[in-house]
């Protein structure tokens, strides 16, 4: 039987995979709003804690357009059931093509 702190950090786990699932879609959505495709999905990794239902902190994701550009991606903000706040910035070859403080469309379920 696993302890309690080996639970804790599978949930945790879960949730960041889960949120990682949830940002990559959201990047590739927004760059194909801007005319640009990936090449795959992006590799995202999270630093998000839960707080009550809320989960707040940090989500990098990286990836390659299908004409071979490097594409980067930043959230620092609140993932909430139905909403997303703060900032998410999206850079193609280090220029900036997208940048919301509120995400519209964000749905993360958990």
């Amino acid at each position: 039987m696993p302890a309690c702190s080996e639970v804790g950090e599978q949930i945790d786990q879960t949730t960041n995979d889960t949120v990682a699932r949830a940002l990559a879609a959201n990047v590739r959505d927004r760059l194909a709003e801007e005319g640009i495709e990936l090449d795959g999905d992006p590799e995202c990794t999270t630093d998000m804690n839960l707080d009550g239902v809320d989960l707040t902190g940090t989500a990098e994701c990286t990836g390659t357009t299908t004409d071979g550009r490097s594409a980067k991606a930043n959230f620092d903000g609140t993932l909430s059931p139905g909403s997303c706040e703060g900032s998410f910035v999206i850079e193609v070859d280090g220029k900036q093509v997208v940048d919301l403080t509120e995400i519209p469309g964000c749905s993360i379920e958990f």
